[in-house]
């Protein structure tokens, strides 16, 4: 008798354990009575630490903007021929650009170039340059591929032509030295 009422409590302890682990389980969380994150932090909180964000970003980028425009009235100012092109170069297409045997050309962050003609190498501080084409890193005075996209990284590092008619297609900044 001791023991069928000992099964019978530890049967029905069973069934309540099992029961409060499943309605546990199949509780949602991140429902409307349990939100993972309040409407109020979102909209107390967190909306005026972005707004805030985006503030402070866009008086910097305005800031870097008057500068640069400053710049460009000095410049056209001082040598409106020699300025003028550089005003009107549209850094969203790609251009053909020949480099002189010798001659280098130093580029900016972000500027995309491809040798189509002769040969060059990459220049500048590891990486020089990166292969688009297969992802890898080119080192200082590596030889470029024909064809091969190339990105420039580091500002300064570019190409130094090494055959006598090198043609590349540049898209971005660049200087010719």
């Amino acid at each position: 008798m001791k023991d069928k009422i000992f099964t019978s409590i530890a049967l029905i302890a069973a069934i309540m354990l099992v029961s409060g682990a499943t309605l546990l389980a199949t509780a949602s969380s991140g429902s409307q009575n349990d939100p993972l994150v309040t409407l109020s932090y979102l909209t107390d909180v967190f909306k005026p630490q972005i707004l805030s964000e985006i503030a402070q970003t866009e008086q910097a980028l305005i800031k870097k903007f008057d500068a640069q425009i400053a710049a460009y009235e000095s410049g056209l100012q001082a040598s409106p021929d020699d300025f003028i092109p550089d005003l009107l170069e549209d850094t969203n297409v790609f251009s053909v650009v020949t480099i002189p045997k010798g001659k280098t050309m130093v580029c900016s962050v972000g500027t995309e170039l491809m040798l189509r003609i002769g040969t060059a190498s990459g220049i500048g501080s590891a990486p020089a340059l990166v292969d688009y084409t297969t992802g890898a890193a080119l080192s200082s005075e590596s030889p470029l591929v024909l064809n091969h996209m190339y990105l420039v990284t580091i500002e300064g590092n570019g190409v130094t032509a090494t055959a006598d008619l090198t043609r590349v297609l540049v898209r971005g900044n660049y200087s010719i030295k």
